[in-house]
């Protein structure tokens, strides 16, 4: 045998090694997509109902926070009203505790 027949022989093996090795890397890589096509699927399937879920949830979550913050805003018109009320009977409660103070100071000096 001559040095090309043992090169051509050489190349063959080499060729029909790369080849077998495409094929084992296509046949991984098919298995591949397609598992990753299923968990795709399989989180598709479960995390709708749970974004449907979600958003009933934050619903919910807004209507209650609309409802207390008509609470806080009633609280706040009490206690405005509170604070008015207070001062139109602190006014007169005021003048008749100083007349009865000078009243007293009046008659202990006597």
């Amino acid at each position: 045998m001559d040095t090309s027949a043992v090169l051509s022989t050489a190349l063959t093996v080499a060729a029909l090694v790369l080849c077998v090795a495409a094929l084992y890397a296509i046949v991984v890589v098919v298995k591949t997509v397609r598992e990753i096509r299923v968990a795709v699927e399989d989180i598709r399937v479960r995390l709708v109902p749970l974004l449907d879920k979600a958003d009933v949830t934050i619903d919910a979550a807004n209507a209650e926070l609309l409802r207390l913050d008509a609470i806080v805003t009633q609280a706040e018109e009490v206690g405005d009203a509170v604070s008015t009320a207070s001062g139109f009977i602190r006014s007169p409660v005021n003048t008749a505790a100083q007349g009865i103070a000078r009243a007293i100071r009046s008659f202990g000096r006597r």
